[in-house]
């Protein structure tokens, strides 16, 4: 199972949401100090003549009508559009104040901010609570929403109040764990069911699918041969079994055939004899003779002295 809130992660959330709501409450003081300006809170209580709001940094703000006239004596009292809206606010709602700062925060108007949608499940982590209400913020909006405990029995002399189960139910989760529950908007937002304490997880796609039912092959029983069939009907035997077995090397198939020896095609020329140089057997054509190869110079006188003797005479 994938757990979606890991535990440093939500540490590192609520450090940085805290850290952002602290920036906002230094905005907010600094408002204070300004003439005039608009901010947005939770309306946490309210009188015939005033209103708390508690801003998203946690500080308390008491707003009061502003004053029309001279002194109480002479006709001069609150604004009555302001009474009247006063009286129309419902505590518990997000309000978004328009104010002005004369010595006094002085209430100039005020919108109430309703929930997109009438009714739905909020995912978040619980800020604080009371005996009638809690205090939880969004983990993707990041604003601080007050959520009012169901009413349970009937009126309060019977035993009627607000729902205390749920508040026993969240006091037994730390901070970092998120809380889940289903509400509806009555006049303001309210509870109507809290979910056990779980991690949101990650459904894998396989669940709640249905693998298709596995076919069955039915294999029908060969029919008994009888006696009177031919013996041509009998079992089919493997057409290859008929087959001689082969040796698996073809080699070895050539080495054991019978082949005829073979022959050198030279071997089956007849020997003859080698003919004479045919030069060798012509004859000196008739009435010729052979002429006999002599020295020319056997024929001359051969010299009695020196032949440079003869140089000198």
């Amino acid at each position: 199972m994938i757990s979606l809130f890991d535990k440093p992660m939500l540490v590192y959330r609520v450090i940085v949401k805290r850290s952002f709501l602290l920036l906002t409450a230094i905005t907010l003081i600094g408002q204070c100090f300004a003439d005039e300006g608009v901010m947005e809170g939770i309306l946490s209580a309210k009188g015939d003549s005033w209103i708390e709001v508690v801003d998203d940094g946690n500080f308390l703000h008491r707003f009061i009508p502003q004053w029309k006239g001279r002194g109480p004596a002479n006709g001069g009292s609150f604004d009555l559009a302001t009474i009247q809206l006063i009286e129309d606010l419902v505590v518990g709602n997000r309000v978004v104040v328009n104010w002005v700062h004369d010595g006094h925060l002085r209430l100039r108007h005020a919108v109430v901010q309703k929930p997109k949608y009438p009714e739905g499940i909020f995912v978040g982590y619980l800020l604080r609570s009371s005996k009638r209400w809690i205090d939880v913020q969004n983990i993707d909006e990041g604003k601080p929403w007050r959520f009012y405990l169901p009413w349970v029995g009937g009126y309060p002399s019977e035993g009627g109040g607000y729902d205390q189960q749920i508040l026993k139910d969240l006091a037994n989760r730390s901070p970092t764990d998120p809380v889940r529950f289903s509400w509806k908007y009555k006049l303001r937002p309210t509870v109507v069911f809290v979910y056990e304490k779980l991690l949101d997880t990650t459904t894998p796609f396989w669940v709640g699918k249905k693998l298709p039912e596995p076919k069955r092959i039915t294999v029908e029983k060969k029919p008994e041969s009888t006696g009177d069939t031919d013996q041509s009907d009998g079992a089919i035997s493997n057409p290859f079994d008929q087959l001689a077995p082969q040796p698996a090397n073809p080699f070895d198939q050539a080495g054991s055939a019978q082949q005829a020896p073979v022959v050198n095609p030279f071997d089956g020329v007849e020997q003859k004899t080698p003919k004479a140089n045919p030069f060798d057997q012509l004859g000196s054509p008739a009435g010729e003779k052979k002429e006999v190869n002599t020295n020319p110079f056997d024929g001359l006188p051969i010299p009695q002295g020196s032949p440079f003797d003869l140089i000198n005479e």
